[in-house]
C-alpha cells in the first residue's frame, strides 16, 4: 500500500515509553493470524490499545522503538494507526518498516510535547510535527529521495519491480 508523504496527516495520540519491543508489537509466537495479531498487539504495555485504537491514530514513542527480534510492525498498521512517531527507533524495525511503507518517522523531542489521547499534526513535506492545541511542535527528519520514492510505490518490493519495469521499457525502445 502506498504511503503519500505528501499530505498532512492529524490523528489521536497513543503515547508510549521506551524500548518498545518488536515482541510486544507483534506477538507472532501465540497468536499466528493477522486477524489474532490485532486484537493482541501493544497489549503488553497497554492493555486497552487493541480494543480502543482507531483508524488514522498515531503512535508516539520514546527512544528505541521497535527494538528486539526482527518482527515487523506491519499489525500497527493493520490496526489502523496511521503514523508512527519515536524519538529514535532500532535500525532494523526502522529498515523493516520503510520496506513495507509503514510511515514511521525520527521526531526528537516528541515526547516532550504531545500527551496521551491530544492531537497531532504530521507535516512531512514542511518536515514538521504540531501540536494544535498548545502549538508546541518538533523537527521531523525526512528521508533521503530512494526512501520517499520506497513510500510511494507502496513498499521495497513495489519499488524494485517498478524500477525493473522502467529498465526494460527502455531496453526495449
Amino acid at each position: 500500500m502506498a504511503f503519500d508523504l505528501n499530505r498532512t496527516l492529524s490523528g489521536r495520540v497513543w503515547k508510549f515509553g521506551d524500548s518498545i519491543e518488536t515482541d510486544a508489537i507483534n506477538p507472532y509466537y501465540r497468536y499466528p493470524t493477522m486477524e489474532e495479531l490485532k486484537l493482541h498487539t501493544m497489549e503488553a504495555y497497554r492493555p486497552e490499545f487493541p480494543k480502543e485504537v482507531k483508524a488514522g491514530d498515531i503512535l508516539v514513542a520514546g527512544r528505541n522503538f521497535g527494538c528486539g527480534s526482527s518482527r515487523p510492525g506491519l499489525v500497527l498498521r493493520e490496526v489502523g494507526i496511521a503514523v508512527i512517531l519515536a524519538e529514535s527507533v532500532s535500525r532494523l524495525f526502522l529498515r523493516n518498516s520503510i520496506a513495507r511503507a509503514i510511515p514511521i518517522f525520527v521526531a526528537p523531542g516528541i515526547t516532550k510535547i504531545v500527551e496521551d489521547g491530544a492531537t497531532l499534526e504530521v507535516d512531512y513535506p514542511a518536515g514538521v510535527v504540531r501540536v494544535p492545541a498548545s502549538g508546541a511542535s518538533v523537527e521531523l527528519r525526512k528521508f533521503p529521495p530512494v526512501i520517499e520514492q520506497i513510500f510511494a510505490a507502496g513498499g521495497l518490493p513495489e519499488s524494485a519491480y517498478a524500477r525493473y519495469m522502467r529498465e526494460t521499457a527502455k531496453q526495449n525502445n
